[in-house]
This record gives C-alpha cells, structure tokens and sequence, in this order.
C-alpha cells in the first residue's frame, strides 16, 4: 500500500483496511530541530524526548495534530508513551487515560502525567 504524506492519515487506512499492525522501531527523527528516538519495547511505542524544554516546545509545534494521532493509534490497538528520561510524561492511542490537565492543554485524547512532569522538571532541566 503506498503512503501518502501524512503518516496520521497513512496509519488511520492501515488501521481500518489493512491487517493487525505490529510496530517494530527504532529511528531518529528530527521535528522543528528536536531530536527524537523512537523506539518499540514490548508492545509500546516509546517516544524518548532530550528535555522537558524540548517536549514544550513539541507539543505547542504540533499541538493540532497530537489528538488525531492518538486518536489513531487508539483504532490500531497501538499505544505510544512520551518520555523524558526514565519519565513517561504523556500516553497516547489505546491505553491512555486522559484527565483534568489534558482538559486544560486540549490534548483530548492524551494523557499528560503531572507527577512525571515534575520528576523530569527535577531530573533534567
């Protein structure tokens, strides 16, 4: 199946049309000069951000299309975590459990875990 350029819409008719999806990862992506790892251990898809800084200055780059890629990774049974450090400061897709501050940050399907924040605030900034 070719893949059109938006990975949200690519993964959306791959998750509809296309058999069960299975991630298998390990890159380097670079999004408006941060450097990202993404990874896969187990059946998660970790995101490992450099700061806290960095994750801020993502979140309000992409905030728009943050929703819809949780949204479809939630259809393809998939979840991603966000993490600074050893700090798992956001979830997204199938098993996120959104609260009051995505509520707040209108992150709607995400869930933004504030102790986590906290512990990567002390940690690495």
């Amino acid at each position: 199946m070719a893949a059109s350029g938006d990975l949200v819409s690519t993964v959306e008719r791959l998750a509809r049309d296309g058999p069960s999806l299975s991630v298998t990862a390990d890159l380097s992506v670079s999004i408006d000069g941060i450097d990202i790892a993404v990874g896969t251990v187990d059946d998660r898809i970790r995101i490992q951000l450099p700061s806290l800084g960095a994750g801020v200055r993502l979140l309000r780059s992409e905030h728009d299309r943050l929703p819809a890629l949780s949204r479809v990774l939630s259809e393809a049974d998939l979840t991603a975590e966000i993490r600074v450090g050893r700090s798992v400061i956001a979830v997204a897709g199938r098993e996120a459990a959104p609260g009051l501050l995505s509520e707040l940050l209108s992150l709607d399907r995400i869930e933004v875990r504030p102790r986590a924040l906290i512990q990567a605030f002390v940690r690495y900034e």
